[in-house]
């Protein structure tokens, strides 16, 4: 049975980081960036005020899903580790169960060009499949999302599809999505150079 979040140890660390789980009272902390038209650009939302924000944000299913990550005591990105279940046959279904995740990942734009966006992806990424222990996390976005597809490279992701127009854009456009993934066994091999790291 695999773990959820909120049966993790939090803060999580990185070098410049704290991740924990999300909470209702965050979306009032990150609507002055949330907001901004640079990231709404490429978010599945748009909320037009903090209540709208609010009420997409406490959304049990969602709040089970996000974290919050702070530098010092100020929130600078939001995390999402979407747990799901593999497509399998009707006879596996149970063993299917759980296995896979999608990432996502906000950052305020005050912060960009800093790496903290591929920080806090990676953090992502060791969540799921080391303390979740998941086999295998994918990350989609807009093609044209250039930062975001060179994130999902630098913390080992490949590209497995180039969709063309699959994705409507809140401009009206049909756009390419881009999609990638990684194994665990992968995402082990790239961390240790063949075998699993002792917890």
């Amino acid at each position: 049975m695999t773990r959820t979040l909120l049966e993790l140890t939090w803060p999580r660390r990185t070098d410049r980081l704290a991740l924990r789980p999300a909470e209702a009272a965050d979306a009032a902390r990150i609507w002055p960036w949330y907001g901004r038209p640079e990231v709404q650009e490429w978010t599945t939302t748009l909320p037009e005020d903090l209540p709208a924000l609010e009420a997409w944000w406490t959304d049990p299913d969602r709040l089970g899903s996000t974290l919050v990550a702070l530098r010092g005591e100020e929130i600078v990105g939001t995390g999402m580790i979407k747990v799901g279940d593999a497509w399998s046959q009707a006879d596996m279904v149970e063993r299917a169960r759980g296995t896979v995740a999608e990432l996502g990942w906000t950052l305020d734009p005050g912060h960009q060009g800093e790496g903290l966006g591929t920080e806090l992806a990676a953090a992502l990424l060791q969540i799921a499949v080391e303390d979740l222990g998941l086999r295998r996390v994918t990350a989609e976005c807009f093609a044209d999302n250039v930062a975001s597809r060179r994130v999902m490279e630098k913390i080992g992701m490949r590209q497995e599809a180039h969709s063309r127009q699959d994705s409507l854009h809140r401009s009206g456009q049909w756009l390419d999505g881009a999609s990638y993934a990684v194994l665990a066994e992968e995402y082990w091999e790239q961390r240790t150079g063949g075998g699993r790291m002792a917890p």
